[in-house]
């Protein structure tokens, strides 16, 4: 049985999917980070959530 904590990453993945507004390769990096077993960072965020020229974070 999945944890709670995997239901609710599944289902976060999931809305941001179907978001035609959200960067579809936004979604996938952050699904390998998330799926990594270590500590998420504020930089790693902040990574994927820069616009491509290390402007603003969404």
């Amino acid at each position: 049985m999945a944890s709670l904590q995997d239901s609710v990453v599944k289902k976060f993945l999931e809305t941001l999917s179907n978001d035609e507004k959200f960067d579809a390769s936004k979604t996938q990096k952050l699904e390998t980070l998330l799926k990594e077993s270590r500590k998420i960072k504020a930089d790693d965020l902040a990574e994927i959530f820069s616009l491509p020229d290390g402007g603003e974070v969404l």
